[in-house]
């Protein structure tokens, strides 16, 4: 019975100075503010993870959808930062405001790097170039192998065979040095690759136009589709050389791994920082 009394006895007191000043007691603002930081460490941590998630995903969908989830978490931080501020700046420890102002620092460098980061998750180029390459490109490579197998057949002609053969030779390895290029990271690589894909692709304009010259004086009836194909397939290769350049699934994966590291560490670092001085400084000096 003493002891409700004197619980009650101390939460009158506690009212009165809430009223007397206007704000809460120093022991219940602390309490809101450790509340809050582990708060921000778990929005946080739980960005980041969906973060990684949109940079691996292998659809344009699920890579939205988890970019729009760690914006999500980005802007309940915003919300628990601004109540923290709060806290902190009515208990006017000069400290506390000088750490929180440094998370502040770190976490707008967060902010920054994911705005940059995410851009390029939900690109998804390297695997739309992939996705071309392996479908549309090998389909329209096939056909176009397929009908020269079928000029060369029909033909008795040993110029026609050789320019025949030298053509999907030339072509089909165009096609390997496409799945070279697009996981490449190296703008110099992909440079000497695209010289190579640009030599080979003159060397089979070469074979066809020398498969004419053996057609003639009557032009083979699959040399129009062989032509034709060919030019879908140039086509295609452009295209997904041009996907391929922007990197933007080789680029947003080595930023996840470095840069954002380095950032996530700094605001985890400021956060715990803050932590330790709130709950090192005595309720009575506050």
């Amino acid at each position: 019975m003493k002891s409700q009394l004197a619980v009650m006895v101390v939460m009158a007191v506690m009212a009165v100075a809430v009223g007397a000043c206007g704000k809460e007691p120093a022991i219940v603002r602390a309490t809101q503010e450790v509340e809050l930081i582990h708060a921000i460490q778990n929005a946080l941590l739980k960005s980041v993870e969906a973060e990684k998630s949109a940079v691996l995903s292998t659809t344009d969908e699920e890579s939205r959808a988890l970019a729009m989830e760690a914006q999500r978490f980005a802007t309940k931080i915003n919300r628990l930062r601004r109540d923290l501020r709060q806290l902190v700046a009515a208990d006017g420890q000069l400290r506390e405001t000088a750490q929180l102002n440094a998370f502040d620092a770190a976490w707008g460098d967060f902010e920054d790097l994911d705005k940059r980061l995410l851009a390029l998750a939900v690109a998804n180029t390297n695997l739309k170039a992939t996705r071309l390459s392996v479908s549309d490109g090998a389909m329209v490579l096939d056909r176009f192998v397929d009908a020269l197998v079928e000029m060369q057949r029909a033909s008795a002609d040993s110029g026609l065979i050789r320019a025949t053969l030298a053509a999907s030779i030339s072509a089909l390895r165009v096609q390997s040095l496409l799945m070279a290029h697009i996981p490449s990271p190296d703008d110099a690589e992909m440079t000497t690759l695209e010289k190579r894909i640009g030599e080979l692709s003159e060397e089979t304009d070469r074979q066809l136009a020398a498969v004419g010259e053996a057609a003639a004086p009557r032009p083979h009836e699959k040399l129009a589709e062989v032509t034709k194909t060919w030019s879908e397939y140039r086509r295609i290769v452009a295209e997904v050389l041009r996907l391929s350049r922007q990197n933007t699934n080789v680029l947003s994966f080595d930023v996840s791994v470095h840069e954002k590291r380095r950032v996530t560490k700094d605001c985890l670092a400021a956060l715990a920082a803050l932590l330790k001085t709130i709950e090192s400084v005595p309720y009575g000096t506050r």
